[in-house]
């Protein structure tokens, strides 16, 4: 009877163990997107993810609002003042200090299967060695686009960031404005890539045992050809958190870029340490 009852109180476990959601996190980075400009573009597919989730359109980027310092701080979780980076050409990052968030994944869970796939190759100067299991620069969009699709098909993956570049080019090339429309058309293209990829990620085979956390933002603004100044077009941006753990709704408390690695990391059940003295903290997800 004792041996019975033991049994099955071990089934009991084992089952609950292996029914419990794995938390997985997607990050999409659409760089030099305006939040005014994406809420005016048509897109779809981006709009199911902020109304059906956490979002602000009213978040802010680093003072120094260049692609190198923005996006570091997204994946680093701390300013410019302390990362190191103050321009496209990263001159010595302090990664052994700050580094990608992906690092403090592998240290504190070595299994965690980690993926970047990037559009703009100097992203990966602050990837050190192992931070990532898979990383890859693609020279468009499009490549980007099935290459996540194919890896969320058939791999396993705990963490993936994904950048995607056309629309800061359209920005560059045309202007960073509403009335723009090859600007706003841009935005509209990368929406159906953001739909094939989150259509993708729902086919997984064990995707309804897996709790997808869908972080979606860019890392900066712009005006007329440009960016890099400290002024609200350049430094105001959108932040989107998608998935069962979000708490729906506008974001009331202020967001920022850098807010994307602490909230990746406390999705995926790493407590923030004080000693990692990161800026960031983690929003719109549930207490």
């Amino acid at each position: 009877m004792k041996f019975r009852l033991l049994i099955g109180l071990l089934f009991l476990i084992t089952t609950t163990v292996f029914s419990q959601n794995k938390n997985k996190v997607l990050i999409i980075g659409i760089d030099g997107c305006r939040p005014d400009v994406l809420l005016h573009a048509k897109t779809k597919n981006i709009d199911k993810l902020w109304k059906k989730g956490a979002y602000s359109f009213n978040a802010k980027t680093d003072e120094l609002s260049s692609s190198g310092i923005c996006w570091t701080g997204m994946l680093t979780g701390v300013w410019h003042k302390k990362h190191k980076v103050v321009s496209n050409s990263y001159k010595n990052p302090n990664i052994n200090e700050y580094p990608h968030f992906f690092r403090r994944l592998k240290q504190e869970k070595p299994s965690l299967k980690t993926y970047s796939i990037i559009h703009w190759d100097p992203l990966h100067k602050i990837l050190q060695d192992g931070d990532a299991d898979v990383f890859e620069t693609i020279k468009s969009d499009e490549g980007v686009t099935e290459s996540v699709i194919s890896y969320l098909l058939n791999e396993e993956i705990d963490a993936m960031f994904v950048h995607l570049d056309d629309v800061d080019h359209a920005g560059h090339k045309y202007g960073y404005k509403s009335n723009v429309k090859e600007y706003v058309q841009s935005i509209e293209k990368i929406d159906d890539q953001v739909g094939r990829i989150v259509k993708s990620l729902k086919r997984r085979e064990n995707y309804k045992k897996e709790n997808w956390l869908i972080l979606l933002s860019t890392d900066h603004g712009g005006s007329e050809y440009g960016h890099g100044k400290n002024i609200p077009e350049h430094t105001t941006i959108f932040y989107i958190a998608s998935g069962k753990s979000t708490k729906k709704g506008e974001i009331k408390e202020k967001v920022h870029v850098i807010d994307v690695a602490a909230t990746a990391l406390k999705h995926l059940g790493l407590t923030i340490k004080e000693e990692w003295n990161l800026d960031a903290k983690p929003k719109g997800l549930k207490k």
